[in-house]
């Protein structure tokens, strides 16, 4: 894979933001049984066994000629904002590694209720339309995470899209505030040490296992990057988009995001909703849902995707697993250590390889199934004594294509942008309720979806209450086997805008662009709406 992008400068003037740590509570469906679970072995509960922790994944940005930033509010009222000096046009040049990119970047208010303070630049790369006399316009591309290097991906991605819109649209995209080449955030948070940690705790009334590690990332970052950690966000990332618009030269944009790139998506609709072209929204977040409510959504997802990657293990050939895959993944289960700590040689860090590791390196194939021959051969390896193979996949989920950590951008993002956040124990509460319901995997989706937020301080511009107006029609795209942002999702999200078309791709994996790109009947509908506008029939299923 390209590796791109280069570190840019960040001017901050210091300021103040007051912070609290309060232990909300989470008001979410109680899973069958789960008043009266009893005690589980650290990770989640899988016939008396346990197992647990998972992750997601990732794709795009845009253009105008304004001379201020609208100052539309955020997704709930607020005072308008003081208007921004507009961007100056990109410069663009050769990517680096990759000449037939062009890179360049974009100033960027770091707060916008003060865009004569600090600023930041944003990368940003941009693909060319292969036919400039039929170009269309911009399609700005956001691969999701959230964190994940738009710059990084872009070059990976290209080929996915169908031919008639590499021929019509410059795509673009960029790495969001905080992440990849535009400030990335470190709080020094090591990655093995988050896909260690067990998804449920054995006791009621305990703490999600995790806890104690993701106070620590919560506090370090407030240390090290007081200025910038409470202005990440996708409020404020979807106002970097205008801008890129604006500095692009466009009137208006096509869009095109995965996973959490339709909560983006979504977010700047509801900000600049006459700035849109088009938008296809791939692998749909249910934006208006809790943490918890989206953790609810999702246990079910990952665990039914489990069920159908062990049940179909070897097709023609012979499983790796043997006659019982599920016997053996349980059994892989058991021989890992119950609590993560320091043994030497057994993987990053020299951290012990765990049942966290496990479901990470699960959740990593479910989302993206061209793992799932190495995934086979790590659970093999772990069933004979080795883990470093599950950690090195497991690694993969929260790593960039540079091998940069997501994981702090990732909680720094997703925790900003939630407007409840649960506490230690209400988090270990509900992974034992999921856990219950679906004892495969499904203990993992508390950590999966909030863990890092347990004491994450109170959300600025949480993104609630999502209701764009004066959009045009949308395209939401669902899978009907999502582990990661299940078709109640899509559906959700569709009804949120006055006109939305949802496309079925009946499929496993996570996102169609990213699972099932050459299917030509998804090809067909995406390209007939992005280049004329046209829209599947209500109830169109592809597969």
């Amino acid at each position: 894979m390209t590796k791109a992008g280069k570190s840019l400068t960040v001017t901050i003037t210091p300021t103040t933001h007051r912070r609290i740590d309060p232990d909300y509570l989470i008001q979410e469906r109680a899973a069958k049984g789960a008043a009266t679970v009893g005690p589980m072995k650290s990770g989640r509960q899988v016939g008396g066994r346990v197992i647990g922790l998972g992750v997601t994944l990732l794709i795009m940005v845009t253009t105008a000629c304004s001379s201020s930033i609208p100052t539309t509010s955020p997704t709930t009222s607020s005072p308008p904002l003081p208007v921004a000096t507009a961007p100056t046009p990109i410069a663009w040049s050769a990517c680096a590694g990759n000449a037939g990119l062009q890179c360049g970047s974009v100033s960027v208010p770091i707060d916008y209720s003060h865009p004569d303070r600090a600023t930041l630049r944003v990368a940003v790369s941009r693909a060319p339309a292969l036919d400039p006399a039929m170009r269309i316009g911009t399609l700005v591309f956001n691969p999701g995470g959230p964190g994940e290097s738009g710059i990084q991906i872009l070059p990976v991605v290209l080929a996915s899209f169908p031919t008639v819109v590499r021929q019509r649209f410059d795509i673009v995209s960029f790495d969001p505030r905080g992440t990849g080449a535009s400030d990335p955030l470190d709080c020094g948070t090591s990655p093995s040490t988050v896909t260690s940690q067990l998804p449920v705790p054995s006791l009621p009334q305990q703490p999600l296992p995790g806890s104690a590690v993701f106070t620590t990332m919560a506090k370090a970052c407030k240390t090290l990057s007081p200025q910038l950690v409470p202005f990440i966000d996708t409020t404020n990332t979807a106002r970097d988009m205008d801008r890129i618009r604006m500095a692009l030269g466009e009137s208006t944009i096509s869009f095109y995001g995965l996973s959490y790139g339709t909560e983006l998506g979504s977010v700047y609709a509801n900000l600049f909703p006459h700035r849109i072209r088009s938008m296809v929204l791939d692998g749909a977040v249910d934006v208006n849902a809790t943490l918890a409510q989206q953790a609810a959504q999702q246990a079910p997802a990952a665990e039914r995707s489990l069920d159908h990657l062990l049940a179909t293990c070897g097709g023609e050939a012979p499983c790796p697993l043997g006659p019982d895959p599920r016997g053996f993944f349980e059994a892989v289960d058991r021989t890992l250590p119950g609590q993560p700590g320091p043994v030497a040689g057994t993987g990053d860090n020299n951290s012990a390889v765990t049942v966290g590791d496990l479901d990470t390196a699960t959740q990593l194939t479910l989302s993206v199934p061209a793992f799932t021959s190495s995934y086979f051969q790590a659970l093999v390896a772990a069933h004979g004594g080795n883990g470093a193979p599950l950690r090195q996949l497991a690694l993969e989920f929260v790593t960039d294509i540079d091998g940069a950590s997501l994981v702090d951008s990732q909680w720094a993002i997703t925790c900003n942008d939630a407007g409840l956040h649960p506490g230690p124990v209400a988090a270990g509460t509900l992974a034992r309720q999921l856990a219950a319901a679906d004892p495969l995997i499904g203990g993992y989706a508390a950590t999966y979806a909030l863990g890092g937020c347990v004491a994450w301080p109170p959300a600025r511009q949480p993104v609630e209450d999502v209701h764009p107006a004066g959009t045009p029609p949308i395209l939401v795209v669902g899978n009907t086997g999502d582990p990661n942002t299940p078709l109640i999702g899509a559906k959700h999200l569709a009804a949120i805008f006055p006109v939305a078309s949802q496309l079925t791709w009946q499929g496993w994996g996570h996102t169609w662009l990213l699972t099932g790109a050459t299917n030509g009947c998804m090809q067909q509908h995406l390209s007939a709406y992005l280049v004329d506008g046209a829209r599947p029939a209500a109830g169109t299923v592809c597969s």
